[in-house]
């Protein structure tokens, strides 16, 4: 791609940023820039084999201050399996004018804002209090459902301040109070009345071993990316994994339940992804698309990931042990019960042609160049060399990069670059004040020699969809762990301990240690006054028992044993 390449150089590593995103990091509209700054508030879902960064913009897998890719796999491998990913969605009103609301790099400024709408509308203010991701843990509530009574100081924070409704302890970014009078963040209601009472035991209602929730809407302070009518949606959304030592660890899951808080009755509406998922070095990759699970396809267009970089290989590439990735939309609208509708459209397309206003936006979500010329089942030429001829089609690359009779870009013959698909629902309608629900999830293969084009086959990525599907429709049951007699001053989970073992206190920590039966010091550390918990890595100790020393302010100490298999 034709651009000017920044290097930033440090100690231990080298990092390349994408051409487009300097151009994002030079510049911005005095909107961003001034009065109505987008927010950078982030956190991961990082319970397991990947660490997928989520933004409160729509957006999701990158970081925008520096503009380097933030979905990490293998989890501290500093290799990437995404670099930014999207919700859309389109529209039509009562009297058939558009409504279009997407994000991709926040160029051009943001559609979508933080928190809830009030009526069809969203403040800067009120956005600014909702710039927060809510995180627990499964462990947090085993810790909390351990408790014989909870106080404001015993009931971990991520529970306590819950963005439920109803709940007086609500607290939002910078902590702030928040008033919560509808059906927002989901609750255990232990004595069913609507309100959520974390004092009374009730806690979040969260899915898999770890999940994040938060809040966007579509009609808030800007909607300067599409530049066309927002649908004054609201987008209530949990991001949530597993760990389980199975392939479910190589899947994220997300979650949205879609709110039509306008007065607009909405028809032809679609639901989009869309997804620019470098795998390592970001300009010689292929796309593909797999029917059965509605899912996009990410693969490497050479079997030596990041060996055409210019001047030197990237710190971040796989070079050739190389994973597939994948988006897959597990729930759509219009899904009922085993009967699956398919997938609305499945096209891409590269920098040069990035939409810029609302009818592109809408025709990319329906199968069409931003121009309006509808994508086509190419037989002859290069599919990203503007040489397309052929009948219409709402699908590209269906089939599978292992047979060269099937239509992919290995059998293209296509050159290797940075892809941007779209992932799209079929229609559907979505009455005012009415909802609708998507469930996505990010799959992904181990690393191999085998996933470069000319060796690569979709059989390993469908089996990780396969699972995603599976558990989702039968979710796991929450760990055993949570059956463990828990101790009342402190907590260890989980014990025995192989790579991690975290330890929740009801009173502050300021030093822990970790010794043998020999009385040996294998662990020594000193905490922030105010700590409750602390998560240590064991992986390197040896098998064996060990004693646990948590001491705090005011002669507190206690002492508990763990065994580290």
């Amino acid at each position: 791609m034709p651009g000017l390449y920044v290097y930033i150089s440090t100690s231990s590593s080298q990092h390349m940023y994408k051409p487009l995103l300097f151009s994002l990091l030079l510049s911005s509209t005095v909107v961003q820039a001034i009065a109505q700054a987008p927010f950078t508030t982030c956190d991961s879902v990082d319970v397991n084999n990947i660490n997928a960064r989520i933004l409160v913009h729509g957006d999701m897998s990158w970081d925008p201050v520096v503009g380097v890719a933030a979905c990490e796999f293998p989890k501290g491998s500093g290799k990437h399996i995404n670099f930014a990913t999207s919700f859309w969605t389109s529209g039509f009103d009562g009297v058939g004018q558009l409504h279009v609301s997407a994000q991709t790099y926040r160029q051009t400024g943001n559609d979508y804002w933080p928190g809830p709408l009030v009526g069809d509308t969203l403040t800067y203010s009120a956005s600014q209090n909702w710039a927060k991701i809510w995180k627990v843990d499964r462990n947090d509530i085993f810790y909390f459902l351990s408790l014989s009574t909870h106080t404001t100081s015993n009931t971990p924070e991520s529970i306590l301040t819950w963005p439920a409704k109803g709940n007086v302890n609500a607290a939002g970014n910078a902590g702030a109070a928040l008033i919560i009078t509808t059906d927002m963040a989901p609750f255990v209601d232990l004595n069913s009345n609507g309100i959520y009472e974390p004092l009374s035991g009730e806690y979040p209602d969260i899915k898999g071993d770890q999940a994040l929730w938060w809040v966007f809407s579509d009609n808030g302070p800007t909607h300067s990316v599409t530049h066309g009518r927002p649908m004054g949606v609201e987008v209530q959304s949990m991001a949530y994994a597993y760990n389980r030592g199975t392939l479910i660890d190589n899947v994220v899951y997300y979650d949205y339940k879609v709110i039509n808080r306008s007065v607009n009755s909405y028809t032809g509406m679609r639901f989009g992804l869309w997804d620019d998922m470098d795998l390592g070095y970001y300009d010689d990759d292929f796309i593909g698309f797999d029917s059965v699970h509605r899912m996009g396809v990410t693969y490497n267009g050479i079997s030596d990931d990041g060996s055409t970089a210019f001047p030197l290989l990237p710190a971040n590439s796989y070079g050739t042990h190389i994973p597939v990735a994948g988006m897959t939309m597990i729930v759509v609208p219009g899904d009922i019960g085993a009967t699956y509708v398919p997938a609305g459209s499945f096209v891409y397309y590269d920098d040069g042609t990035t939409p810029t206003v609302d009818t592109q936006y809408n025709n990319y979500l329906h199968a069409k160049h931003g121009n309006g010329v509808h994508y086509v089942h190419d037989t002859t030429g290069n599919d990203f060399l503007g040489t397309q001829s052929g009948p219409d089609c709402n699908f590209v690359f269906t089939g599978d990069p292992s047979d060269t009779s099937q239509w992919s870009e290995c059998s293209k013959n296509d050159n290797p670059g940075d892809r941007r698909f779209i992932l799209t629902t079929s229609d559907f309608n979505l009455a005012a004040g009415g909802s609708q629900h998507l469930v996505l999830a990010l799959v992904t293969t181990n690393p191999d020699t085998l996933n470069g084009c000319g060796r690569v086959s979709f059989d390993s990525i469908r089996i990780v969809a396969d699972t995603a599907w599976a558990i989702y429709n039968n979710p796991l049951p929450p760990n055993a762990v949570k059956n463990v007699a828990l101790p009342e001053a402190i907590s260890i989970f989980p014990n025995p301990a192989t790579t991690q073992l975290t330890i929740y206190s009801a009173k502050k920590i300021t030093t822990i240690t970790i010794t043998n039966l020999f009385g040996q010091t294998v662990y020594n550390s000193q905490f922030t006054v105010g700590s409750r918990r602390a998560s240590i890595d064991v992986a390197a100790l040896p098998s064996g028992v060990y004693l646990v020393r948590v001491s705090g302010p005011d002669s507190y100490r206690e002492v508990r044993k763990f065994v580290k298999g």
